[in-house]
């Protein structure tokens, strides 16, 4: 794919996400498709965007008026930016690269806004997970609420080892999803197998064993983690 094509995608895909997350057709304007440009030329990512866009819209929804809408891209740049600090900060720890003092600073306020956010999915979890009698998840749900608090402690206070956050959010997630598994039912469980080998389709016998495997399990956890009402605990989706 060219350079052009790949920027066209781009930009497609960013107008895609704001217009559904919008709820209502709108045309950007050429203010908005002059700060997609912005994006691309400093290398922001695609997902880095669309989890931007993201996190405005579900901050947005949880304050503003009901029939208030966002009519304009920019009202994303400040998150698009703040993440993109977060993303560098984690590329730098991984290249074993300290990140730049402002990448820095913006990754940890990126990181402390977003834990804030998985803290209060994780306790709209609990509520689900009760409701339903998952007495086991209920108690994990709790600590990994407890976790993510004193995480964000940390990272609010300086503390900011970005592949260690990342890695601890992942443990986190995979506990979630271990007793997620183990408080449903059998029969129920059976399904979502079912329902997993049925979302392969004839795609799965074109795939090596290994590929069918990974795909397969794949789309059983996010069969798992939509029934038992988890959020995905990452830094970027």
């Amino acid at each position: 794919m060219t350079s052009q094509h790949e920027n066209a995608a781009y930009y497609r895909a960013v107008e895609e996400a704001f217009v559904r997350r919008r709820g209502a057709a709108m045309l950007l304007s050429p203010r908005d498709w002059s700060l997609i440009g912005e994006w691309i030329d400093l290398g922001v990512p695609l997902r880095v965007v669309l989890q931007a866009i993201d996190n405005i819209f579900d901050a947005f929804e949880r304050r503003a008026p009901a029939g208030r809408r966002i009519n304009s891209l920019s009202y994303c740049r400040q998150e698009v930016l703040s993440l993109h600090g977060l993303y560098q900060a984690l590329h730098a720890a991984e290249a074993g690269r300290p990140p730049s003092a402002d990448a820095a600073a913006a990754g940890g306020e990126a990181a402390a806004r977003h834990l804030g956010r998985l803290a209060r999915r994780v306790r709209a979890a609990m509520a689900g997970a009760s409701g339903a009698g998952r007495d086991r998840l209920v108690g994990c749900l709790a600590r990994v609420a407890a976790e993510l608090k004193q995480l964000r402690r940390e990272v609010k206070g300086g503390v900011l080892d970005p592949h260690l956050l990342e890695e601890r959010l992942r443990r986190f997630d995979e506990d979630l999803l271990t007793v997620a598994r183990g408080s449903i039912a059998d029969s129920e469980l059976d399904a979502l197998e079912r329902a997993a080998d049925l979302a392969l389709g004839r795609a799965g016998d074109r795939m090596t064993r290994d590929a069918r495997e990974r795909t397969r399990r794949t789309a059983l956890t996010a069969l798992l983690r939509q029934v038992a009402g988890l959020p995905r605990l990452t830094l970027f989706d």
